[in-house]
């Protein structure tokens, strides 16, 4: 009897030192196949432009001034959280996310993304506003919030919530549109595409930060709501048709809230992928210069205006 008393206490000091490696190990392992499954596309690219025109298209997308000039230069690039645990922060819905998508109905007809996953607002700073630590303060929440909103409002929502700005941030809008063919060919009755971002600015002082925060943000109804606008890319071979729809739907907006919407931004040099759906539209809301909260406070104007528009043409 004392014979295995001895046994049993020597099996049970074994575990004590062993099971923190085995699980500092699982943790490791779990970041490597992270890595290795955000490096590659869900499906095949062979139909669209070669692979050397899109790693053109996505890297001079970052050069625009204002747009996105918070990543120029390499001390600006967002780097990978190795100590990210992010599959449980998402404060809305989560438990109904499985492996990084929710689908809130059968035969869904609006898909919404993030090619910058990873952008937060002024409330979360490190990593020049990009981290995968604080997702309730980025805009995946914003996002989380809109699919909610718009849920409540009869829409069938895919959400994917995967990170395409890591673990390279220059090759953002390539995993993108993996997503997007993925979802699209999925998914054949989803005719709506929102890639959904927030501005950027480069802010290095306290005067930068609250010049930002006055251009993206106003008091409406008592409450601090951050403005939005949407960005079309000139390069998209329907260039006229995603032109007119932001055009169209900023119209719209500033019938209804003239002071959340901002006019619609062209960018030259780009496509964002607005090509691959009958109606695709790159959103903004907020900035790193408003807060997650601010930003948050718009989505219920953002869902009334999507969902009044497109079910008046439909």
């Amino acid at each position: 009897m004392l014979r295995k008393t001895k046994k049993v206490i020597s099996l049970l000091c074994a575990l004590i030192f062993i099971l923190p490696t085995l699980s500092y190990s699982m943790d490791k392992e779990e970041f490597l196949k992270f890595l290795i499954e955000s490096s590659y596309p869900e499906s095949s690219t062979k139909d669209d432009n070669s692979k050397e025109e899109k790693d053109k298209e996505d890297k001079t997308a970052n050069k625009e001034e204002d747009y996105i000039k918070v990543h120029i230069g390499e001390e600006n690039i967002p780097t990978l959280n190795s100590n990210s645990n992010n599959k449980e922060n998402i404060s809305v819905a989560s438990s109904e996310y499985k492996n990084d998508i929710r689908i809130t109905k059968e035969n869904p007809t609006m898909l919404i993304y993030h090619s910058h996953s990873g952008e937060t607002y002024s409330d979360s700073p490190e990593g020049n506003y990009h981290s995968q630590n604080n997702r309730d303060k980025s805009v995946l929440e914003v996002g989380t919030l809109l699919t909610e909103q718009l849920s409540k409002k009869g829409w069938g929502i895919v959400h994917s919530t995967k990170y395409h700005d890591y673990p390279d941030f220059t090759k953002s809008y390539i995993s993108s549109l993996e997503t997007v063919k993925s979802m699209l060919n999925n998914h054949k009755s989803i005719n709506i595409a929102i890639d959904l971002h927030r501005d950027g600015r480069d802010l290095k002082t306290d005067a930068d930060i609250q010049k930002e925060h006055e251009r993206m943000s106003t008091t409406y109804k008592g409450e601090k709501v951050a403005k939005f606008f949407f960005v079309v890319g000139m390069k998209n071979p329907n260039v006229d048709e995603v032109k007119a729809l932001a055009e169209d739907i900023t119209k719209f907006a500033q019938s209804k809230y003239p002071e959340l919407v901002l006019p619609i931004v062209k960018r030259q040099y780009g496509k964002f992928n607005q090509y691959m759906a009958q109606n695709h539209m790159l959103i903004e809301i907020g900035s790193n210069g408003t807060s997650s909260d601010e930003a948050k406070a718009s989505v219920k104007y953002v869902a009334e205006i999507l969902d009044e528009y497109f079910k008046q043409n439909r």
